[in-house]
């Protein structure tokens, strides 16, 4: 029988802190990429059909790109757990109480360093608390939700304090709609039963 292979914490480390580098890199392409499907579509000196068929060929391959790229930070945020480093998500969005919900903005922090990721990626975790907008009071159900994940990460044993924040604001004019912003240790986001408040008794 092999005996098991041990990886030196300091090549874990070296391979940690590549992967961010690639991550950032990844991020930086798509932003670019995303610059010039807005300066396409607002130039007025192509035919329309050429610039149409143009736009629509590099938003394809777009969506590809920001899928390889979704599979990348989720091996990024396992990576994370075999270390000693605090990666977190902040999701930033805003939603009325009959629909839609709305990512505006999704960060990521590695320890002390903080990047903005794309859009899309907010959209995607969000797609699994769109069930909130189906509740009388969505705005408590986002704080029982929020109330799961903070006994899980913040007060449970082995816990580690104060990596979660929940903040919720109500805007009341021109129209009813909410601000919130979410932070949480990364791994939750990619959790299959992210965004599910776990059955109990009282709530069968």
């Amino acid at each position: 029988m092999n005996p098991e292979i041990v990886v030196h914490s300091s090549v874990h480390e070296v391979d940690f802190w590549k992967r961010y580098r690639v991550l950032l890199r990844m991020i930086k392409a798509l932003v670019e990429r995303e610059h010039l499907i807005l300066a396409l579509q607002g130039e007025g000196s192509i035919p329309e059909k050429t610039r149409d068929e143009a736009v629509g060929s590099i938003k394809a391959e777009h969506a590809q790109n920001l899928g390889v790229f979704h599979d990348f930070l989720v091996n990024f945020i396992n990576m994370s757990l075999l270390g000693l480093h605090h990666v977190d998500i902040t999701l930033e969005f805003s939603f009325y109480s009959a629909g839609p919900i709305l990512s505006e903005r999704i960060c990521i922090h590695v320890d002390q360093h903080k990047k903005k990721l794309p859009y899309e990626e907010g959209q995607r975790f969000l797609s699994a608390l769109s069930w909130i907008l189906e509740e009388d009071q969505p705005d408590a159900s986002l704080v029982r939700l929020y109330e799961v994940y903070q006994e899980r990460y913040d007060r449970g044993q082995d816990a580690d304090l104060n990596r979660c924040t929940l903040a919720l604001q109500k805007e009341v004019y021109p129209g009813s709609i909410f601000h919130a912003t979410l932070r949480l240790p990364a791994e939750a986001f990619i959790e299959p039963e992210f965004g599910q408040i776990p059955t109990t008794p009282d709530r069968e």
